[in-house]
């Protein structure tokens, strides 16, 4: 699942990744092209562009044994990026099963194409991402765990590959307006996660109520996005919902079978070091996903779900919440007297989510930590960070996942509805844009989401994890750092 915040963030029970998570997700996917808004996201494409956690010594250039090429293909209109991320995470004491391990690999490629240069079509681009996995190891590290919350939970990937985007984007009044439509994610643009921890940076309500897929499971959809001044914006888009978008490669074309709508709105400010001697950003988001979702509690015959699992839920017509999400730089160890796009500094950020309906799992959610970047002005990639994140799940679930317990042969105990997570994170540029990225957390109060018909009860304890990223296209010289 990023700073790069986050990659994907995919389960084996769900098609929910990123979590990149940069996330990467990613952090989540990605493009060469510019997000829809641009400079002010500061982002090419959540979760995976390693700018976002590295700050490049020297950006736009190309060295490498490609390099040559790469600058001759660029001329003529043509970028390409290979993006590599290695994700490892372990339960040594939280969850349902513990002591578990887990590693899956995520090759990322990606070419734009400036239709100004091929085709005389100013502010134009088509964009193209193609995502391979590798490298995997436990797959049911979901279930393992059975949170939703914690860590990135690995992927369970049904094809080797998936078709993560292809789109058409054309940018009009001086590029204020940017309209981008195609094979795309909600997550490229909305509610951008605000903290540097690929593993752990995301925000439940998106996946488990708004039905976010991976970032890297490409959709069909829409964006459109006005920037209002050079700081702040609006945007609009709608996004297609399928239930079976794990199993799909992302060229089945004809073969799927749509189920409603995700319609997303936000407004946002952002700024940084260039703008402001304390720069920070935020965007309220608000979404509304038109498909049905399965009752918390009831059946069909009005018995309880958890206790019946045989029996179809009683289906429940759309959902909606909202999500705020900002960060605010507010220490420089200059005090801001010095002109600098990377100082030692202090931010503090917050990602909180609540949603309108009380037939779904997830009612509140709330994140807050903070970081300190540069610690030393020789390493300005390097970052330190802590954050706490508090969820209420609605007492109906809280009910199901009892019955489920009690089902399975468990006690049946009450869970909770408020869960808690204590984190530590940071991030280590290794240089040439390479980055590792450990994270460790506690769990109070976990709940058996992913893996809600076990005897097992989750435990509280540690979870750690760790996310590997290389730029691999800008070591050999394909695209620029």
């Amino acid at each position: 699942m990023s700073g790069l915040q986050t990659i994907p963030r995919q389960h084996t029970w769900t098609p929910v990744i990123t979590g990149l998570a940069l996330s990467l997700a990613v952090s989540g996917a990605f493009a060469q092209t510019s997000s829809p808004i641009g400079a002010l996201i500061d982002q090419t494409q959540p979760r995976t562009d390693p700018e976002v956690v590295v700050k490049p010594a020297a950006p736009g250039i190309r060295s490498g044994p490609l390099a040559p090429w790469a600058s001759a293909m660029a001329d003529r209109g043509l970028t390409f990026g290979v993006n590599v991320y290695n994700f490892y995470q372990a339960n040594p004491s939280a969850g349902l099963r513990t002591g578990e391990q887990s590693n899956s690999t995520y090759f990322v490629l990606s070419m734009s194409a400036d239709m100004q240069k091929l085709a005389g079509i100013s502010g134009g681009s088509i964009n193209f991402t193609q995502s391979f996995f590798g490298f995997v190891r436990n797959t049911n590290h979901a279930s393992d765990i059975g949170d939703s919350t914690i860590g990135y939970q690995p992927p369970f990937n049904i094809n080797n590959n998936r078709l993560s985007l292809l789109t058409y984007q054309q940018k009009l009044l001086d590029e204020r307006l940017v309209v981008e439509v195609g094979r795309t994610h909600p997550d490229r643009y909305y509610g951008l996660p605000p903290c540097g921890s690929i593993n752990s940076c995301f925000q439940d309500l998106f996946y488990l109520n708004a039905g976010f897929t991976s970032p890297l499971y490409g959709v069909w959809g829409a964006n459109l996005a006005y920037k209002l001044s050079p700081t702040t914006y609006i945007q609009a888009g709608a996004f297609s919902v399928n239930p079976s978008t794990n199993a799909l490669s992302g060229y089945d074309f004809g073969y799927e079978t749509l189920s409603g709508a995700l319609v997303m709105t936000e407004i946002g400010r952002k700024t940084d070091f260039t703008q402001e001697a304390y720069p920070g950003r935020v965007s309220l988001t608000g979404f509304y996903n038109t498909s049905d979702h399965a009752d918390n509690l009831r059946t069909i015959t009005g018995t309880s779900r958890g206790l019946n699992p045989g029996t179809p839920s009683i289906r429940r017509e759309g959902t909606s919440g909202v999500v705020l999400t900002g960060s605010q730089t507010v220490w420089r160890a200059d005090h801001g007297r010095v002109v600098n796009p990377s100082p030692t500094a202090i931010s503090l950020y917050t990602g909180t989510g609540y949603a309108f309906d009380s037939t779904i799992p997830i009612r509140f959610n709330s994140f807050i930590g903070a970081t300190l970047s540069a610690p030393d002005q020789s390493r300005p990639g390097d970052s330190y960070g802590i954050k706490m994140n508090w969820q209420r799940i609605n007492d109906t679930y809280a009910t199901f996942l009892a019955d489920a317990n009690r089902f399975s042969g468990g006690s049946g105990a009450s869970f909770s509805r408020d869960k808690l997570i204590f984190e530590a994170n940071a991030n280590f540029a290794l240089g040439q844009g390479i980055a590792f990225q450990p994270v460790v957390q506690y769990l109070v109060n976990g709940t058996s989401f992913f893996n809600p018909y076990t005897a097992r009860r989750p435990k509280d304890g540690f979870y750690v994890g760790t996310v590997l990223v290389v730029p691999l296209g800008a070591l050999f010289g394909l695209s620029a750092i």
